[in-house]
């Protein structure tokens, strides 16, 4: 009976982490290619821009899709490409803020005006206003689905 309702989802399920794979490592080797950033460095840029220039470093662990270990030796190394500075939260002596610097703000605006205009290419283009609605409600429940971790899929990937 397993095998039975599995040949129901497992083509999509398979499309689903095949597309994703394509997609993604098409968006890498762009951003790589045209800024020499990796999707890693582009989510926290991002998403500090996002933010107005800075975050809480709890706040951008669960923004971005990697571990807090891994976001910490990421922030090292961007800290030392001049990217973002890591200071002291001056509402909470707990707390540290990652910031963006005026060279990381005008890399992130420059990566992202190319980064919008692939997806808009692989992915709006192909798509019209009643698929991109459905596929984020299917997104939604089959993140609904899922044990809360880190982050949902409402809006936490590079952008």
């Amino acid at each position: 009976m397993a095998a039975e309702g599995s040949e129901r989802w497992m083509p999509a399920w398979l499309t689903l982490v095949r597309t994703y794979a394509r997609l993604w490592d098409e968006l890498e080797a762009q951003v790589r290619r045209d800024h020499g950033l990796t999707i890693a460095r582009y989510d926290v840029l991002a998403q500090l821009e996002t933010a107005g220039g800075e975050l809480r470093l709890s706040d951008l662990a669960s923004a971005v899709v990697l571990s807090p270990s891994g976001l910490s030796k990421l922030l090292d190394r961007m800290e030392k490409s001049r990217l973002i500075r890591r200071e002291p939260d001056p509402n909470d002596a707990r707390a540290s803020l990652a910031t963006l610097t005026p060279e990381g703000r005008a890399l992130v605006k420059r990566a992202r005006a190319s980064h919008h205009a692939l997806l808009e290419q692989t992915f709006g283009a192909a798509l019209d206003d009643r698929d991109i609605a459905d596929l984020a409600r299917i997104m939604r429940r089959i993140d609904g689905s899922l044990p809360n971790r880190r982050g949902n899929a409402t809006g936490t990937t590079p952008t």
